[in-house]
């Protein structure tokens, strides 16, 4: 499985975040669970496993 948000590209805003198989997959569910279209999602993989920044000047993502 792998971890995944999905966009809603008219609003630009994000409306799930959940594990799935595949993208095409995330995108049905969140379709289902919002009621919006599907072709208007957009589902990215993210990886958990990457610690995000911890102060604004810093530019790159690092391990854990």
């Amino acid at each position: 499985m792998k971890t995944f948000i999905v966009y809603d590209l008219d609003s630009k805003m994000p409306v799930a975040v959940g594990e799935q198989v595949s993208a095409e997959t995330a995108r049905s569910c969140a379709s289902a669970a919002t009621g919006i279209f599907h072709a208007n999602l957009l589902a990215e993989e993210i990886d958990l496993e990457k610690t995000l920044p911890t102060s604004p000047e810093s530019d790159t993502v690092t391990s854990a």
